[in-house]
């Protein structure tokens, strides 16, 4: 884990349990990933360079099955957004840590073929990260 903006703390040892419960709960092979903890600029330069999108936003999966040379490498690569997940959880009056694990397994799933292009999709996609939360014993997001 990198973690550029340390503003919201994750526990490794619960980030182990919550990627478990969805590579167990989705009958994947686990994915070695990279995960980069950031804040909004970073997260808006990210978005900016890789997708064209000149804002910030919670979550950016990226697989990289296929361009990795180095077999020691990730396998994929997953940013989220801790300034993010601190505002949204501090207007829902939850804990910032469970919105950024929320975003974790929002990209987790993303690299495992899911979509949230209409509400429908967004809707089941909320609908499986809750679930892992819970299946790890974390509190979902409110």
């Amino acid at each position: 884990m990198t973690v550029v903006c340390d503003r919201v703390p994750l526990d490794a040892e619960v980030l182990s349990r919550v990627t478990a419960a969805i590579f167990r709960g989705e009958g994947a092979d686990p994915l070695s990933v990279s995960l980069v903890v950031v804040d909004d600029a970073h997260m808006r330069q990210v978005n900016a360079e890789h997708l064209g999108h000149d804002w910030t936003t919670d979550v950016i999966a990226f697989d990289l099955r296929e361009d990795t040379l180095d077999e020691d490498g990730p396998e994929c690569e997953v940013y989220v957004n801790a300034e993010l997940a601190a505002r949204e959880a501090s207007s829902r009056g939850g804990e910032a840590s469970s919105e950024l694990l929320f975003y974790v397994v929002h990209g987790l799933l993303h690299l495992l073929g899911y979509h949230d292009g209409t509400p429908a999709e967004r809707g089941g996609m909320h609908a499986l990260q809750r679930r892992y939360l819970e299946a790890a014993g974390v509190i979902p997001p409110n």
